[in-house]
């Protein structure tokens, strides 16, 4: 069998892959340009990028990873749950009614495996799984 890949490479490809799904928003339109300078200013720039999000009832911010490696030891988990850990800080400091929303979902290839987290938040984020057949 012949590889077009570098054993480092093939071995990148190997291992368990999850889903990710972040927001970082508000339901306060007025509160996004604090919301924007606060991602601007503390969002990690070598992580991946930020989409704007707005709808009807939320403003702010969205991060999607598809298919990655999330182990907590990797430095891009590290990077992002530090900002995460920040982000809350923040949150605490809050009055109510002002505060900022929080979502974060990870889907893992084993069915079981759902992390979810979702402080105060207006539940924008669920898992939905199904099986599909394109043949």
């Amino acid at each position: 069998m012949s590889w077009d890949l570098t054993e480092y490479e093939r071995m990148d490809d190997m291992g368990y892959r999850s889903d990710v799904h972040a927001l970082f928003y508000t339901t306060i339109k007025e509160d996004l340009p604090v919301l924007k300078l606060f991602m601007d200013e503390n969002y990690p720039k070598d992580l991946h990028d930020l989409e704007e999000i707005s709808s009807n009832r939320i403003y702010g911010y969205e991060v999607v990873y598809e298919d990655v490696k999330w182990y907590s030891g990797y430095d891009d988990v590290k990077a992002f749950d530090a900002f995460k850990t920040k982000y809350h800080a923040l949150l605490d400091e809050q009055e109510d009614g002002k505060k900022w929303k929080f979502e974060f979902i990870r889907i893992g290839e084993d069915t079981e495996d759902v992390e979810c987290e979702q402080d105060d938040s207006a539940y924008v984020l669920s898992v939905s799984r199904r099986i599909e057949c394109d043949y």
